[in-house]
C-alpha cells in the first residue's frame, strides 16, 4: 500500500504465501506475505547465485522486495578487511593476487576486483574494487595489505608490471615467482602459434622448459640448449635473453616449501566468482558492487571445504577464517 489508505484496497488473487491486493486509489499491487521470512537464507541463496527473480519465486515475494531484504542484509556485514584486521593474523608465506574484472553500471568496461589468497589457508585477507587496474591502484592494495599487517615473503602473480613494481615497493623483500601458464600463453600469442607453424618447435621447447619446477642447475641447461638450437634467429634470441634477464622471478619458489609456479588456485576462484555475477549481470553502482562483493568474500571464508584433494586435502571440513584467525578470538556468527 502506497497511499496509506485503506479504503479503496481489493483483493485480487494469492501468490505462494502472499495475497495480492490492489489499491484503486493509487493504482497500485502491494503483496502481504504471512510466513516470517528467513531474511539471511534470502541473503545466502542471492550470494550463492540465485537472481532476484528466482528468490522472489522461492519465497512468495516480489523481485524489488528480495532486493530490499539482500541490500539491507549486506549492509549489516562488518567490511572483509576491517574484518581481516581485528580477527586475523596467521598467515603462510605465499599469497597470490589477480584482478578479475566485473560489470557495474556507467562504466564502458568491466572494472577490477583486486584481490589475493593465502595459498596455503585459501582465505582472502584483502579486497579492494579499482575502476581501473594501473599502478596507483596496486600500490593501494599492497600498502592496504601492509596496513592489514598480511605478512607474506613470495608472492605469485601473473606478468602485470604495476603488480611487481606495486608489490615491491611496499614490500623491499618479497620474492616474485611469475605465474608459468601466464607467461606460456604470452609467448603463444606473441609467435601467433595457433596459427603460423614458424615458432612452434621454439615455443614448444620453452613451454617443455617450464612444463615444473626445476633446479637452477637443470634450468640454466635446457635454456642453454635451447640458446644454441635457436640462437640465430633473432626473434629467438630476444625472448632467450629477456628469460635469462628475468631468471629469479622463475625460480623464486626456491627455498618455499610446495610454492607454486602457477596461480592457478586464484584462477579457481575467479571462475566461481564469474558464474555468481552472471546472475546479477551488471552491478547498479560502484557502491552496490562493493557492497556485494564484500557480502561475497565474507560467505566465502565463512564457507567449508568439501572438494579440496593433494596437499589440500586437510582442509575439508573446515572454512578459511579456522586457519588465519588469532588464536584468542572468537569469531562472530554471520553465516
Amino acid at each position: 500500500m502506497f497511499c496509506n489508505s485503506t479504503k479503496d484496497v481489493n483483493f485480487q488473487r494469492k501468490r505462494g504465501l502472499s495475497l495480492v491486493y490492489y489499491c484503486k486509489k493509487c493504482r497500485k499491487y502491494f503483496s502481504i506475505n504471512f510466513k516470517p521470512l528467513d531474511e539471511q537464507q534470502i541473503l545466502e541463496d542471492h550470494l550463492d547465485g540465485l537472481s532476484f527473480k528466482k528468490i522472489g519465486k522461492r519465497y512468495g515475494i516480489g523481485k524489488t522486495t528480495a532486493w530490499e531484504i539482500c541490500n539491507k542484509k549486506l549492509k549489516e556485514l562488518p567490511n572483509s578487511n576491517h574484518f581481516t584486521h581485528k580477527y586475523c593474523s596467521k598467515w603462510s608465506s605465499t599469497y597470490i593476487v589477480d584482478g578479475k574484472y566485473i560489470p557495474v553500471k556507467g562504466y564502458k568496461r568491466d572494472i577490477p576486483l583486486l584481490w589475493g589468497v593465502d595459498y596455503n589457508k585459501h582465505d582472502f585477507p584483502v579486497f579492494m574494487l579499482a575502476r581501473s587496474e594501473n599502478l596507483a591502484a596496486w600500490l593501494k592494495y599492497f600498502e592496504l595489505c601492509r596496513i592489514l599487517k598480511i605478512s607474506f615473503n613470495l608472492l605469485v602473480c601473473d606478468d602485470n608490471p604495476s603488480i611487481k613494481y606495486a608489490a615491491r615497493d611496499k614490500y623491499p623483500n618479497i620474492q616474485i615467482q611469475m605465474c608459468y601458464n601466464h607467461f606460456k600463453e604470452s609467448l603463444r600469442k606473441t609467435l601467433r602459434t595457433r596459427s603460423v607453424d614458424t615458432y612452434k618447435p621454439f615455443v614448444q621447447s620453452l613451454e617443455e622448459l617450464f612444463s615444473k619446477k626445476r633446479s637452477t642447475e637443470d634450468f640454466n641447461r635446457m635454456l642453454f640448449s635451447i640458446f644454441e638450437t635457436y640462437k640465430k634467429d633473432k626473434v629467438c634470441l630476444e625472448i632467450i635473453v629477456d628469460i635469462e634477464r628475468r631468471k629469479d622471478e622463475f625460480l623464486a619458489f626456491q627455498g618455499y616449501s610446495r610454492a607454486p609456479v602457477t596461480n592457478n588456485l586464484i584462477e579457481c576462484f575467479n571462475s566461481h566468482l564469474e558464474d555468481r555475477v552472471k546472475s546479477i549481470r551488471s552491478f547498479q553502482s560502484f557502491k552496490h558492487a562493493q557492497l556485494w562483493l564484500n557480502g561475497y568474500i565474507l560467505k566465502r571464508r565463512y564457507t567449508k571445504f568439501t572438494s579440496c584433494s593433494g596437499k589440500f586435502k586437510r582442509l575439508n571440513g573446515r572454512f578459511p577464517l579456522e586457519f588465519t584467525k588469532r588464536d584468542d578470538v572468537v569469531l562472530p556468527d554471520l553465516f
